[in-house]
């Protein structure tokens, strides 16, 4: 089975300049944990998800600690409420994550689960010619479970 035959095929994106806050909305209306952030020429340029708003654990180089980052700025769990309205108007060009791990329409199944696991993802956009054209999520993954005949 290829990704095709089981990625989501409708995709809600937003746009380099839209807001965080706009885009936080739209994944609360929409009951969506990601959106693919592309350009003018529907290019993936990156994505936002929910773990953006919980904030991430970056290492430091040569170091034995590491650092938590909102939205691209180091925090302390006391200033999550001034980070959170100091971003709602920020870009989302600012925040996305831009090093994306993508896969093609033709993508096996099997590749797609191992791609997954190793990488501990929770979701893979699907880009042909640089374009998005899909997204699987896990929810695909079992939507593929389904599809497989006895």
């Amino acid at each position: 089975m290829k990704a095709i035959e089981f990625m989501t095929k409708d995709v809600f994106t937003c746009k380099l300049e839209d807001n965080v806050e706009d885009a936080a909305k739209s994944m609360i209306e929409r009951g969506i944990s990601v959106i693919p952030i592309i350009d003018e020429s529907n290019h993936l340029t990156g994505i936002v998800t929910e773990s953006d708003f919980i904030g991430k654990e970056v290492s430091i180089p040569h170091a034995l600690a590491s650092i938590k980052q909102l939205f691209g700025q180091m925090f302390y769990f006391g200033d999550v409420e001034t980070i959170y309205l100091q971003a709602k108007g920020r870009k989302l060009k600012e925040i996305m994550t831009r090093k994306v791990t993508t896969i093609t329409p033709g993508e096996s199944l099997s590749d797609v689960v191992k791609l997954m696991i190793s990488k501990n993802l929770k979701r893979l956009p699907v880009v042909e010619d640089g374009n998005l054209v899909g997204i699987v999520t896990r929810r695909d993954i079992i939507k593929a479970f389904s599809l497989i005949a006895k």
